[in-house]
């Protein structure tokens, strides 16, 4: 769970979950992995909540970029996301997140900041949702300006399964259609193609999409140390979560500080979800 790790507090806990899960995905065949989760908790019914990394940027962003670290060191491409604000699962399709540029560069965004600085990851997901009107795998504010622009990102941008709705994208900094079978049409093919030849899109916007997603498999040695499919060493890889875990925990002493008697045997839960082990 990303949000235990956050909860350790420990870069050095991030760096080794990370690296243990690039070695497994790299002994699996796998040369890029969507890990890297950095959407800050605003709600904690959000359905994703366990795979980000808490509420505070400069914990989440140092969490996450140590955890993209780890897993690049393995020659596996992680991908940070969801870029941005993807903070609640119901409706994440349609919904609008509505925030100004200096709260969002102060929340959210730190929080990318901090683990693309951190990490270097050489790839970032775009979103399913709206923000400020518009769909975040075809902001231009968000890919071209802030990433690509102020924070100079040299890697590539991978849409999110579905996220792509038309070929504006192509002009507004998405490099890679990804999950096409789940948009309405696969448009980095025929519809890009003939975009190109028209000329709405121009061909150097190509050719910086291919150098981008190069340039990022060999910053990583994709092509130096390809994946060899391999047996994984589970009792290791399980040392490394248990620690993970147990660094995360936090355990209360009735002493009293908490509002229960002494002696008390068994807490009722009550509450939606109560029996449900919802994290």
């Amino acid at each position: 769970s990303g949000l235990a790790t956050a909860a350790t507090w420990n870069p050095a806990i991030a760096y080794a979950g990370g690296s243990m899960i690039g070695r497994e995905a790299h002994e699996e065949g796998f040369n890029v992995l969507l890990a890297g989760g950095v959407n800050l908790a605003r709600d904690p019914r959000n359905g994703r909540n366990f795979e980000y990394a808490g509420e505070d940027p400069l914990l989440a962003g140092t969490i996450a970029g140590n955890t993209i670290a780890g897993i690049q060191q393995q020659h596996v491409i992680s991908t940070v996301k969801h870029y941005a604000f993807n903070d609640q699962e119901t409706n994440r399709g349609a919904v609008n997140a509505k925030i100004n540029r200096k709260s969002a560069r102060e929340s959210d965004l730190l929080a990318f900041e901090i683990a693309l600085e951190i990490g270097k990851p050489g790839s970032v997901m775009c979103s399913y949702n709206r923000v400020n009107s518009i769909y975040a795998c075809q902001n231009n504010d968000l890919l071209n300006q802030t990433l690509k622009h102020d924070w100079h990102y040299a890697g590539y941008v991978m849409s999110d399964w579905g996220a792509v709705h038309d070929m504006s994208a192509a002009l507004a900094g998405l490099d890679q259609e990804s999950g096409d079978y789940l948009d309405d049409k696969v448009y980095f093919a025929e519809p890009l193609k003939q975009a190109i030849e028209s000329g709405r899109v121009p061909l150097a916007r190509l050719h910086d999409m291919v150098h981008r997603i190069l340039r990022s498999m060999f910053a990583n040695r994709v092509f130096d140390e390809p994946p060899v499919i391999r047996p994984i060493d589970t009792k290791a890889d399980a040392a490394v979560a248990q620690r993970d875990e147990e660094q995360g925990a936090v355990l209360l002493q009735n002493t009293g500080i908490l509002p229960l008697a002494r002696g008390v045997s068994s807490i009722a839960i009550i509450g939606a979800h109560a029996d449900r082990g919802v994290i």
